[in-house]
């Protein structure tokens, strides 16, 4: 954004920024609506994960979340499965009755029956999703435990991977696994969300569940949110809803929510269009029309602290993945639409600010984002902002920021990548001696890869292993020591449809030290192939005989008096360059408390033809101030 613009379009930028072109397409996007069936382990064991039922909050705070246009429903599950709430379109009504329904989870059942609750929760979905994305999100501590006989158990283990999880996959379905234990199953977790595209967390302590549900939200329902900075947002006229989500901590004085006229709202005193909902550790407040202007927060600053809203200038973006292999690029596209419309006049995205960051355990770093037709963009000004970006090592979690910012309005959207290496290898002891496991990492690898794997003797030489597959995905693989170090390569296409080749290693058994020369072994990465830089042209390109000569010329004693003139034409530049900055900051900031103030009473619908034609004719800012 270039506030010489903003300056030159003086007081008519509140219009224009709020003023939406659309074109005749529409981006790619990801789906709007979603289709969230929650599923909740009550087992005895829950008793001591969760022995103050932190999964009643957990769930009411989803349900508050969750948007107009949502459908979802709960079910609990032990022994038994219960749909406890029925899946409908999310409402006052649904919300309410969820949060009513809430208080029967606890932890009164006997085993875990994950293959049950998986089944009968996804049981109307078949064929691909035509309107709503369908998400299932798991929540349990414990291992798949239908029966005292172990047999029994591993069967319907090995019935939710071969059976239920191809059917899952072929509805579309992604599976979300929260383990509350460090006895969970987290393998089966790992395996249900890696195959899916869903999300897989493990949580060790109950009150930790609430930050986790508000990311899954996130994930599953890519809600558009403004930013949230020292406890101030913005609002603009686009939003017909706003819903502020505040962590609190038992001792902390009650939140105190303040409007941009001055106005204090507490839960005990709400003027109508106001709804507050104080629950354990969190307070959840939802305004319907809420004043366009600044409003703040008076609590606790939190960096989970959220505001969701309802608009129709919606930041839209393509399919972003979960799951993505080391090194793999991707390519993500954002838009600004309105009313459904992607939003093409240069004369309003010229005023924007938009741009990403990496954030990695709080740090960020910028990402290359445009519109510029440079990079991975396609095409320069058509409103589409594309970023390319990979990963260099294996990550549990990155995140990704897309933001815009503008004097009038803000948005940004949240994205969270797991990166993974495409194979992965361990050595333990087996029947025979020790042994080298290999699994293909399903989350980011198609079927089909092909793999090699060899173990380097201390003279340097390649043992080659021979690999036997076990079930779909693994395989073992006999050594020749426990010590030598194993490597893997695969090669073959990945889930976003990129070819890819890479060298996993070592790869030792526990407790095995390499020598610092085996470690540094140049094996893990074949080198590239060394190219001779071409010979220098025969001639050399002519050179005028004075270019050549002037080295050698004695300086002047003083510089010339030209110096001086040169010197004096980039400071007045620079200077009214400055000066050029300050009067458009000052006039940014007077239109933003204007703004601010609420007195600009102007429907945005009347005003967009007057704005266009005033952004065409105008020139200087004489011009449009006379």
């Amino acid at each position: 954004m270039r506030l010489s613009d903003i300056g030159t379009w003086s007081g008519r930028v509140t219009a224009a920024m709020l003023a939406l072109w659309c074109a005749a397409s529409v981006a790619q996007t990801a789906p709007d609506k979603s289709d969230v069936r929650v599923l909740i382990d009550i087992s005895g064991s829950m008793r001591q994960n969760d022995p103050n039922n932190l999964r009643r909050p957990a769930l009411r705070m989803l349900a508050g979340l969750l948007q107009p246009g949502t459908q979802a429903g709960v079910w609990t599950f032990a022994r038994w499965t219960n749909n406890l709430v029925a899946v409908g379109d999310v409402d006052a009504a649904w919300k309410k009755r969820t949060q009513s329904l809430s208080e029967q989870i606890s932890s009164p059942g006997q085993f875990t029956n994950i293959e049950e609750v998986l089944d009968k929760a996804s049981a109307d979905w078949s064929g691909e999703p035509t309107t709503h994305a369908r998400h299932l999100v798991l929540l349990t501590d414990g291992m798949v435990d239908v029966s005292r006989q172990e047999a029994e158990n591993a069967q319907s283990r090995e019935r939710i991977i071969g059976t239920l999880l191809p059917r899952l996959k072929s509805a579309g379905v992604k599976v979300h696994t929260i383990a509350l234990s460090e006895r969970a199953d987290h393998a089966l977790m790992k395996i249900l969300a890696g195959e899916t595209g869903g999300w897989y967390q493990q949580v060790a302590q109950a009150d930790e569940l609430q930050r986790v549900f508000l990311r899954m939200f996130e994930t599953v329902g890519k809600p558009d949110s403004v930013p949230l900075q020292d406890n101030r947002f913005v609002v603009d006229s686009s939003i017909s809803e706003a819903t502020v989500l505040v962590f609190s901590r038992p001792d902390t004085p009650p939140v105190v929510l303040r409007s941009p006229s001055g106005d204090e709202y507490t839960d005990s005193d709400l003027p109508a269009g106001v709804a507050w909902f104080r629950d354990q550790g969190y307070d959840l407040i939802t305004v319907a029309s809420p004043q366009k202007g600044e409003w703040s927060l008076q609590a606790d600053i939190d960096p989970d602290n959220r505001v969701m809203i309802v608009t129709d200038l919606k930041l839209q973006h393509s399919e972003v993945p979960t799951h993505i292999a080391v090194g793999e690029s991707l390519r993500i596209e954002a838009n600004l639409s309105s009313r459904g419309e992607l939003v093409t006049r240069q004369a309003f995205l010229r005023l924007l600010q938009v741009y990403a960051e990496r954030i990695d355990q709080g740090a960020s770093a910028p990402l290359a984002l445009n519109d510029q037709g440079e990079g991975a963009d396609d095409k320069a000004a058509d409103g589409r902002y594309t970023l390319r970006h990979s990963e260099p090592a294996a990550q549990d979690e990155v995140g990704v920021l897309v933001a815009v910012e503008s004097p009038t309005f803000m948005r940004e959207k949240r994205f969270r990548l797991a990166v993974h290496e495409p194979v992965e290898g361990s050595v333990a002891d087996g029947p025979d001696g020790p042994e080298l496991s290999v699994r293909l990492q399903g989350a980011v690898m198609q079927p089909g890869a092909e793999l090699s794997a060899w173990q380097q003797a201390a003279d340097g030489q390649r043992v080659a292993l021979q690999l036997t597959e076990s079930e779909p995905g693994q395989w073992s693989a006999a050594l020749m020591d426990p010590v030598s170090p194993s490597y893997l390569t695969v090669s073959g296409t990945t889930k976003l449809g990129n070819l890819i080749e890479r060298t996993v290693g070592p790869i030792v058994a526990p407790g095995v030290t390499l020598p610092a020369v085996v470690a540094k072994a140049p094996v893990v990465e074949p080198a590239p192939p060394v190219v001779e830089p071409a010979p220098p042209a025969v001639e050399p390109a002519p050179v005028e005989p004075e270019a050549v000569a002037a080295p050698v010329e004695e300086p002047p004693a003083e510089p010339p008096a030209v110096a001086e003139d040169s010197l004096l034409v980039p400071g007045l530049v620079f200077g009214g360059f400055n000066l050029t900055l300050i009067i458009a900051a000052g006039v940014w900031f007077f239109l933003r408390r204007r703004r601010a103030a609420g007195r600009d009473e102007l429907e945005f619908d009347d005003l967009i033809d007057e704005t266009v034609d005033a952004s065409e004719d105008a020139t200087t800012p004489q011009e449009k101030a006379a």
